[in-house]
């Protein structure tokens, strides 16, 4: 059971009162105006600075709307029920218990409304730590306006908490609660301002300033919910008093000198009767925990100049911010920090880079390869399926006798290192803020040069470990003229193939020009026999001409001389030989053909005239037959 407050007397109440009323409303009416001027900046603006910066004005305004209102209800409770009244109407339609009904008045009564503002001043600063929008032009533009009016504020709210921290109230138990309050709402607003104020020379100090302020409030809230929280879960007393809950050890220690354990110590004094500040131990410790701490700071910021240096890496120790030497993996000593300062880098690790698209998170969470599993999609080599690993690079083409181009899917990976000598490592880390970018960057330049001039088919055809040497040579000439530190071990080709929709279409074209090239050769093959068939007829006929020239002269000539030698024959022998000749055809001519001979001379009585002269071909043929008589 809590205690009854002691509240302030007749005037002295009636002004608090008054007073905690007029900043209620003048907070309401900077929460509607931020929340509007917020809502217009959220349709008009998806990024900048000034999202952030509002989101943290608007959990400022709610978490001290809920601390006045919550005051109020404390300050000024409702009268108490009399006796024998019951302190909520039953309903008639819906029996509820009367404890039930009780607290559910009671909540709406004192607990609702902190615990709503706490939760939209929650919503607002985790929303304000998850920015991560760039500051723009237009912000650098009137970040000398808000920043004013903020100061403006702060000046007001500094006056109010000049004013109820010196004048102290006899009766007013929770003004250092107050108080704490308002110089914590005091320390937001000027940390606000001079973050915008420095939007122009840092952005990125100005975000995490807002993130810093963010995390502040987000504190206060959430220990305001966890007290409504806790007063829920607790029973009510029996004269249903409000409790103070808008009470935060963070904003306690908004005081000087500062003492973080005072509060414990009287906590456990009120509480529990324990009064550690008697105890010689304890006061002992606290007179000498200040110098100890300190002590120990100094000597862990004198050792911050050792520096171990692993074995698979190097150091580059900068003085001053100047790179002094390349350490070798070991112990160094140096300048602490920050006058002092190593900075890690590789030796000897190999990485593999690949050109694609691909994010390297996405890479990362692939599922490992395992030899009873199916084989990973990385694995796979069809062209009609997409790879994740799969670059589009754009080629050189010819379509109906002009110039185009064409896009070509290829899989192409670098493996690199930082260079193994000193100025390598030196370049690595001034050269080059990210050498995986870089080198990435400038791949894909020497790609597009080695691409532009090349057509699918040559891509295809060519071998393509020459291609791989080709490029790795570019790729290394480029990175060393800029002074990388970069050393290209190889350059594999894992694929060169069409983009997956077109390679259906690509085989198509294939399978027709196969075909046509197998047509092609058919018909060619077709022609040359033809020819050759033609040109043996031909041969053959040629031939035949010849040789049957060559018989008839042959024939001419021996008719020639047979008729030289018959002329000669009958210029010699004369009638006889016409005679003869005539009786030499006549005995070729019937030398098959039986004869009857029948003469003109053998008539009347006249004898018959046997010719005995011999012609053996007649005689043969004329053998069988007996010569007839007359």
């Amino acid at each position: 059971m809590s205690l009854p407050p002691l509240l302030p007397k007749g005037a002295q109440r009636s002004r608090l009162l008054l007073r905690l009323t007029i900043i209620k409303i003048s907070l309401a009416g900077l929460l509607m105006l931020v929340g509007l001027i917020y809502a217009f900046l959220s349709m008009i603006a998806g990024t900048g600075i000034w999202l952030p910066a509002f989101r943290l004005l608007l959990a400022v305004a709610l978490v001290a709307l809920a601390c006045v209102d919550n005051a109020i209800r404390f300050e000024n409770p409702p009268p108490p029920t009399p006796e024998g009244e019951p302190a909520t109407v039953a309903n008639k339609w819906l029996p509820i218990p009367p404890a039930l009904q009780t607290w559910w008045t009671y909540f709406q009564q004192n607990l609702a409304m902190p615990a709503v503002l706490s939760l939209l001043a929650m919503a607002f600063a985790i929303a304000g730590l998850a920015d991560r929008s760039p500051a723009s032009e237009a912000d650098m533009a009137i970040s000398r306006v808000i920043p004013g009016v903020l100061l403006a504020l702060s000046f007001g709210l500094l006056v109010i908490e000049r004013t109820i921290s010196f004048k102290a109230l006899r009766h007013w138990r929770y003004q250092q609660e107050y108080v704490g309050l308002a110089r914590m709402m005091l320390s937001l607003l000027v940390l606000l301002a001079a973050a915008l104020l420095l939007v122009t020379y840092s952005p990125t100090l100005t975000l995490w300033l807002i993130k810093l302020g963010c995390l502040m409030i987000l504190l206060v809230a959430l220990e305001y919910l966890l007290r409504t929280i806790m007063v829920m879960a607790s029973p009510l007393s029996a004269d249903l008093a409000p409790r103070f809950l808008t009470r935060s050890l963070f904003a306690a220690q908004y005081r000087w000198p500062l003492r973080p354990l005072t509060l414990v110590l009287n906590t456990l004094e009120q509480r529990f009767g324990i009064d550690l500040r008697q105890v010689q131990a304890f006061r002992l410790m606290g007179k000498t925990l200040l110098p100890v701490v300190l002590g120990l700071g100094i000597v862990g910021w004198l050792l911050s100049g050792l520096t171990q240096v692993p074995l698979h890496q190097r150091g580059i120790y900068e003085r001053f911010g100047r790179p002094m030497a390349v350490l070798s993996p070991g112990l160094h000593a140096g300048l602490p920090w920050p006058f002092g300062r190593v900075r890690a880098v590789e030796f000897g690790a190999v990485h593999e880079l690949r050109l694609s698209d691909e994010p390297e998170q996405q890479a990362s969470r692939a599922e490992p390869d395992t030899a009873e599993g199916p084989a990973p999609q990385n694995s796979w080599r069809l062209w009609d399926s997409s790879h994740l690993t799969d670059q589009s690079q754009v080629i050189a083409s010819q379509a109906a006798g002009n110039q185009s181009f064409q896009i070509v899917n290829m899989d192409i990976r670098l493996i690199w290192r930082v260079g193994l000598s000193n100025q390598d490592a030196l370049n690595s880390q001034y050269q080059a803020e990210d050498l995986p970018v870089l080198v990435r960057s400038i791949a894909r330049q020497v790609l597009v040069a080695e691409f532009a001039s090349k057509q699918l088919d040559e891509l295809l055809n060519e071998q393509r470990a020459s291609l791989a040497t080709a490029l790795n040579q570019q790729i290394q000439q480029r990175l060393t003229a800029l002074h990388t530190g970069v050393e290209l071990l190889s350059t594999r080709i894992e694929a060169i193939h069409p983009p997956a929709g077109a390679a259906d279409a690509y085989h198509g074209v294939q399978a027709a020009q196969i075909a046509a090239s197998a047509r092609v050769a058919r018909e060619r093959g077709y022609a040359a026999t033809v020819t050759i068939n033609a040109r043996q007829n031909a041969q053959t006929r040629e031939n035949g001409a010849e040789a049957f020239a060559v018989e008839n002269l042959s024939r001419a000539r021996a008719a020639a001389v047979q008729f030289a030698a018959d002329s000669q024959s009958w210029q010699q022998a004369g009638q006889a030989f016409i005679l003869e000749r005539r009786y030499h055809i006549l005995s070729q001519t019937l030398a098959h053909t039986p004869l009857l001979i029948l003469d003109s001379h053998l008539q009347g009585t006249n004898e018959p005239v046997l010719d005995m002269r011999q012609y053996p071909a007649l005689t043969d043929s004329t053998a069988p037959q007996k010569a007839s008589k007359p």
